[in-house]
C-alpha cells in the first residue's frame, strides 16, 4: 500500500517538473515581451536570457530567439537580429509568430529569413525557379572518345538568389560515374531566376533530366588553325590545348592532319621556351611527313613550305654559342635565327585574310594514283 502511494508521488513530481519549467520560462518570455514594448531592452535582454536557459521544448527555444530577434531590431541591430530569426527557425520552420503589429520593416525581415530558410516543393510555389544562363557540360575526353551517352537525373536546391549550393546537389542517376563530377560543376555555374510566392523569391527544390550525349566532332583542321593563331597573339598553353582538342580520336584527324598538328605544336612548345619538347614535336611531325611522302601524299602547298623549312633547319644545324655536337661555335654577338617553323609561320598568309591552308577543300592532302584524301 505504501510503495503504491510512494510510487503515485514519484510520478506525480516527475510529470510537474516539465510543466514548471515551461511555467517558468513561458512567465520569462511575456515579461520579456513587456519589457521591449516599454523600451527597457537590457531588463528584457536578462529575461530572454533565462527564458531560454529554462526552456524546456524546442518550440520554447524558437520562441525565445524569435523574441531576441525582436530585441535586436529594436536596438538597431540588424545583423544580430537576422542571426537570431535564423537559429529559431532551424529549430522549427514556422514558429507561428506575427510580427507585422509591431513593425512592418520587422516582419519583413522576418519574413526574408523565413523564405530564405524554408525549402519548398513544386506544388508550393507559383512560380517555378528558371534558369537565366544554359547548363554546359565540360564532357570528360575519355568518354567522348568512348561516345558514352544516357540521361541524367540530378535535383538541388536553388535559393532566393538564384544560386544553386553545391552541397545540396544530388545525382538521382547517372549513365557513367565519370559524369558525376562535371555535371555537378556543370549545374553549380548555372545562375536561376528564383521561385516565389506571392511575387516573393523562395527556396526550392529543383529536378532536371538532362540527355547527355558527346559533342559532335569538330574539324580539327580549323582546331589546329586556331592554335596557330594563339601561338602567334602569345597565348602558347591554350594553343596547346586546342591541339590536344584537335587530335581527339573522335574527330578522326588523319595522318597528315596530325602532321600539321605536330608542327604547329613545335611553335607552341618554342614560345614557351621549351626547346626540348619543340625539337621533339617538330622531328616527329617531319618524321611522319616523309613517310607520308614516300607513300605518295600530296600536301597542301603552305604545309609542304613548312616542312620544307624545318628539314633545310635540321639539315643546317643551328650554330651554338659553345662547342656542342651541332657544329662549330657562333661568332661572338651574332644573332641566333628564329626557329624555321616561326619563319615559316610568320610568311604564311594570315587567317582572315587568306586560307592557311590552300584549299580547305578539294582535297588538300591527296594519295597520288588513288584519288583518296589524306586530311
Amino acid at each position: 500500500m505504501w510503495s503504491r502511494s510512494l510510487l503515485a508521488v514519484v510520478v506525480v513530481l516527475l510529470a510537474s517538473a516539465p510543466a514548471a519549467a515551461q511555467s517558468r520560462s513561458a512567465q520569462r518570455l511575456a515579461a520579456a515581451r513587456q519589457l521591449i514594448s516599454r523600451q527597457q531592452l537590457d531588463s528584457a535582454d536578462i529575461e530572454l536570457a533565462d527564458a531560454l536557459a529554462t526552456a524546456p521544448y524546442i518550440m520554447d527555444s524558437c520562441w525565445a530567439y524569435v523574441w531576441r530577434g525582436v530585441l535586436e531590431y529594436e536596438r538597431g541591430h540588424l545583423r544580430l537580429a537576422r542571426v537570431s530569426f535564423r537559429r529559431a527557425l532551424a529549430l522549427y520552420p514556422d514558429p507561428g509568430i506575427r510580427l507585422d503589429t509591431i513593425s512592418t520593416a520587422l516582419a519583413s525581415l522576418f519574413d526574408v529569413e523565413f523564405r530564405a530558410s524554408r525549402t519548398f516543393q513544386k506544388w508550393d510555389l507559383d512560380q517555378p525557379a528558371r534558369w537565366v544562363t544554359r547548363p554546359q557540360l565540360d564532357y570528360p575526353r575519355e568518354l567522348r572518345t568512348r561516345r558514352v551517352s544516357g540521361y541524367a537525373v540530378v535535383r538541388m536546391i536553388v535559393d532566393t538568389l538564384g544560386r544553386v549550393n553545391g552541397e545540396t546537389i544530388e545525382i538521382v542517376d547517372i549513365p557513367d560515374s565519370a559524369l558525376t563530377r562535371p555535371v555537378k560543376q556543370m549545374m553549380s555555374n548555372v545562375v536561376f531566376s528564383p521561385a516565389r510566392i506571392g511575387g516573393k523569391p523562395v527556396r526550392s527544390l529543383v529536378a532536371y533530366r538532362f540527355n547527355l550525349r558527346p559533342p559532335s566532332p569538330r574539324d580539327p583542321v580549323r582546331l589546329i588553325d586556331g592554335a596557330r593563331v594563339l601561338v602567334r597573339t602569345g597565348l602558347p598553353d591554350s594553343a596547346l590545348t586546342l591541339l590536344d582538342d584537335a587530335l581527339d580520336p573522335v574527330n578522326g584527324a588523319t595522318p597528315a592532319v596530325r602532321v600539321y598538328a605536330e608542327l604547329v605544336r613545335g611553335t607552341a612548345w618554342q614560345a614557351k621556351h621549351d626547346t626540348a619538347r619543340a625539337a621533339g614535336s617538330v622531328q616527329l611531325g617531319l618524321g611522319h611527313y616523309h613517310e607520308l611522302r614516300a607513300q605518295g601524299v600530296d600536301f597542301a602547298p603552305f604545309l609542304r613550305s613548312l616542312a620544307d623549312s624545318l628539314r633545310l633547319e635540321e639539315s643546317s644545324r643551328p650554330l651554338c654559342s659553345s662547342p656542342c655536337k651541332h657544329g662549330p661555335a657562333a661568332p661572338a654577338g651574332a644573332a641566333s635565327a628564329p626557329p624555321a617553323a616561326h619563319r615559316a609561320l610568320r610568311s604564311a598568309p594570315r587567317p582572315g585574310s587568306a586560307p592557311f591552308l590552300p584549299p580547305l577543300s578539294p582535297q588538300p592532302a591527296r594519295h597520288r594514283g588513288r584519288g583518296r584524301d589524306y586530311w
